[in-house]
């Protein structure tokens, strides 16, 4: 019997190319493992980054005194009267004894009375104001805007406009009880704007303000000493402290007491060592291996990380100077004075109220032992942007790691190229025997049509090993 050829691309060459093409593609397989490994490690340095950045962002919010601090103000009954806001940076602890005369007031006016704010009967005109400045603001009004309403929206519409308007319901006159009043938008006098007569002309019926107030400030008592304030929101009231009036109450004082706050300055000391916490844990995490650890895609043993560990414990027992610039006064501090520890498991802790009561015996001593020029606060952001800026250990690595990734992406693709075109070399070796094989069959048929199949066999079946 004949040999039987497979079509091109089928059988046994098929097969055989397949197994080249198979062997050939291992060392790919084995490249995007490794950079499994790397992207896997690249995502762990990530989480690591995010962490490191954290801490280091909250470091940044603390550095030097002003920062460190934190100011509340206490009013007791004056809240009803009052409300502070306050620029720690700025602000100085103190108390003052307040009393609220008057409030401030803005300049405003009345007009007479209409039955319907919705009527077009104040015909064409005029509405003129001379703004603080003592410049002139003029409104043109049309029949088509000549209602109450109409006025009110025409004002309001102003770009940057200095008074407000609204049309007010007053039952005192029941037959025409609708009115427009117009107002500066801000207190005091430097913000006094004037209302003259209105000018109308063609109406229905007559328009003109029926009364109008000037703009006023606000008088205080402070200290005993009497002030006048420019309006009702002063965000300039004393050095750092900002307040809003909210109701004159003659006769009647309170104390504003800016104090330190004790409490907000520990949750920022707290979140400084979560953060610490979290860098420690993670390097911690990464040394704990054991035989199933898959170490090619982790930092076990990495040396870089170690260090920041090292210097962040190291840095926890240090002493840190308090008045330095005094020598009576000059100490040293320990953080683990102060309520800053390591617990049983490694971590570190803060005793709240051990802390705390070491700021109120002596806040200045504390802040700058934590925070000051050569505080823990400042020596730690030292050693962290050490890490961080520039050509850093933390940038190095990121970028060693990236490195790595891309040159691996770069071999896959060489490779791949290559492999393409030995897949096309072999197609057309495969494809040449194919075609020789096919000839060498096409004379085998011939011959034994020609010469019969007497003994001897098959020559050619022999040749190709049938």
């Amino acid at each position: 019997m004949g040999l039987r050829f497979d079509p091109m691309g089928g059988g046994q060459f098929k097969n055989a190319l397949n197994a080249i093409i198979e062997a050939e593609k291992q060392p790919i397989k084995a490249m995007e493992k490794r950079k499994e490994s790397e992207g896997a490690k690249l995502k762990l340095f990530g989480e690591f980054k995010t962490k490191f950045n954290g801490l280091r962002t909250s470091l940044a919010s603390m550095v030097g005194f002003n920062k460190f601090k934190e100011l509340k103000a206490e009013l007791g009954d004056g809240a009803q009267f009052m409300s502070v806001s306050i620029d720690k940076e700025k602000a100085n602890v103190g108390s003052w004894d307040v009393e609220i005369k008057e409030l401030a007031e803005r300049s405003s006016m009345i007009s007479n009375g209409f039955s319907d704010p919705n009527k077009k009967v104040l015909g064409v005109g005029y509405v003129n104001f001379e703004l603080p400045d003592g410049s002139k603001q003029q409104i043109y009004v049309t029949d088509q805007d000549a209602s109450l309403y109409g006025v009110a929206n025409k004002i309001n519409s102003m770009a940057e406009g200095a008074v407000k308007a609204t049309v007010l319901k007053d039952v005192t006159d029941s037959e025409k009880p609708y009115r427009l009043v117009m107002t500066a938008k801000k207190d005091g006098t430097e913000n006094e704007v004037k209302f003259p007569q209105l000018y109308f002309v063609d109406g229905q019926e007559e328009f003109y303000i029926e009364s109008d107030k000037g703009a006023k400030n606000a008088l205080l008592s402070v200290d005993g000493f009497e002030v006048e304030l420019p309006g009702n929101e002063i965000p300039d009231f004393l050095q750092g402290v900002g307040v809003q009036l909210k109701q004159a109450k003659p006769g009647q004082k309170f104390t504003m007491n800016v104090k330190a706050d004790y409490p907000k300055v520990t949750e920022k000391v707290k979140k400084v060592i979560e953060g610490m916490n979290g860098v420690l844990d993670f390097i911690n995490k990464q040394n704990q291996v054991n035989e199933s650890s898959d170490t090619k895609s982790t930092f076990a043993g990495d040396t870089s990380l170690q260090n920041i560990e090292f210097r962040l414990r190291n840095l926890m027992h240090e002493g840190f100077g308090a008045h330095v610039t005094d020598e009576n006064s000059f100490k040293i501090y320990h953080l683990s004075d102060l309520g800053i520890e390591f617990d049983k498991k490694g971590a570190v802790s803060l005793k709240e109220e051990k802390f705390e009561k070491a700021l109120e015996k002596d806040f200045e001593g504390v802040a700058e032992a934590i925070s000051g020029e050569r505080g823990f606060i400042s020596q730690l952001k030292i050693v962290m942007d050490g890490y961080s800026e520039g050509d850093g250990v933390m940038m190095a690595r990121e970028k060693g790691i990236q490195m790595r990734i891309r040159q691996i992406d770069e071999n896959i693709a060489n490779k791949t190229r290559s492999i393409e075109k030995k897949t096309e070399a072999l197609t057309a070796q495969f494809s040449r025997l194919q075609s020789s094989l096919s000839d060498m069959q096409r004379q085998q048929n011939y011959l034994s049509s020609t010469l019969g199949g007497g003994g001897g066999g098959n020559p050619i079946a022999q040749l190709l090993g049938g």
